[in-house]
């Protein structure tokens, strides 16, 4: 649950050291040391909430966001060390995680230089470099990085995959907390898999959250290969050529999810820069999957055996398929 402490805790997240008010058992704990990068603080204002049934209310600035979700809190990025939360009266604390690990976190890490893509993020198995997996709303990255979980790869992130960096070489993926949220069918069929199952929340159904045991990443890597989810009869791969792949990433960029009123000058000049850097960088492919989750061991040998190939990222502008398949752009 996450609920106010009578002492602040310290967490690590993102590469940042983290003191809050706010409870929340997705972080991992650390010591306190010197200044926090991040204070979370529970305050209260006094202004009465809206009907859970109405409309959000957000805010997008450069130097501070404001976010207000009927149903559950606000929200106000103060600063880019000051996130200041004011939960509904009587809402369930468990709530709280979700747009403040979410969607208020992202917009802190934009806040603070970071270049945000919407994903799951693992540790390759040599090289030292991360992989990734994009793709749209029930693409499966989640289920993917579980099941590269399960085979003994390393989680550094879902959801939210942060690189900081970018202006000054290849960037790293920053490492964010030990938790996955799956699909019950997915759950079930990653059943051997070192995850925790968490309570379930209201409101949310369609997904459980399960913090991962031992197969968590803390360290931050160089971003190496990009694998964009889609669907298909059988497990295939294509490279994408440089404009490809700069398409790609600005597709699936988290800044962007928040809508036109997100997108500042400022925002849209280092969003751009950041994905011309990263498709300049970073090695991208469609990887073709097939719907049936009993395929999910045939994907984590199929892209193993593609990064054994390719160990650190290499770009490539053109490649055949490792399979025969129909390739469908997600």
């Amino acid at each position: 649950m996450s609920e106010p402490r009578t002492a602040p805790c310290s967490y690590s997240a993102f590469g940042l050291t983290i003191s809050s008010d706010l409870f929340l058992p997705e972080l991992r704990a650390t010591e306190p040391a010197g200044a926090p990068d991040l204070v979370i603080r529970c305050v209260d204002t006094g202004r009465a909430f809206p009907e859970p049934e109405e409309d959000g209310t957000f805010h997008f600035g450069d130097d501070a966001c404001f976010l207000l979700y009927p149903q559950i809190g606000a929200f106000r990025i103060a600063a880019p060390s000051l996130i200041e939360v004011e939960p509904r009266p009587g809402v369930d604390p468990a709530l709280i995680a979700f747009p403040l690990l979410g969607p208020v976190m992202a917009l802190l890490l934009q806040m603070r230089g970071a270049f945000l893509l919407h994903g799951s993020a693992l540790a390759a198995a040599e090289g030292g470099r991360a992989f990734a997996f994009l793709g749209d709303k029930g693409a499966g990255k989640s289920t993917t990085a579980a099941a590269f979980l399960r085979a003994g790869y390393g989680l550094l992130t879902d959801d939210i995959i942060a690189i900081e960096g970018l202006a000054h070489g290849p960037g790293r993926i920053a490492p964010a907390f030990p938790q996955v949220k799956l699909a019950p069918a997915a759950s079930a069929a990653l059943a051997g898999a070192d995850l925790a199952a968490r309570p379930e929340v209201p409101l949310v159904r369609d997904k459980r959250r399960f913090l991962v045991g031992s197969g968590f990443a803390g360290m931050a890597l160089v971003p190496g290969n990009f694998y964009l989810l889609a669907r298909g009869p059988a497990l295939a791969l294509r490279l994408l050529t440089p404009t490809e792949r700069m398409k790609a990433f600005m597709r699936f960029s988290y800044g962007t999810r928040f809508g036109p009123a997100a997108i500042t000058p400022r925002f849209a000049a280092a969003h751009a820069m950041g994905c011309t850097a990263l498709a300049s960088q970073a090695r991208a492919a469609i990887l073709t999957v097939p719907e049936d989750l009993a395929a999910l061991d045939a994907l984590v040998d199929f892209v193993s055996a593609d990064l054994a190939e390719s160990p650190e990222g290499a770009l490539r502008t053109s490649a055949p398929c490792l399979a025969a398949a129909t390739v469908h752009e997600p």
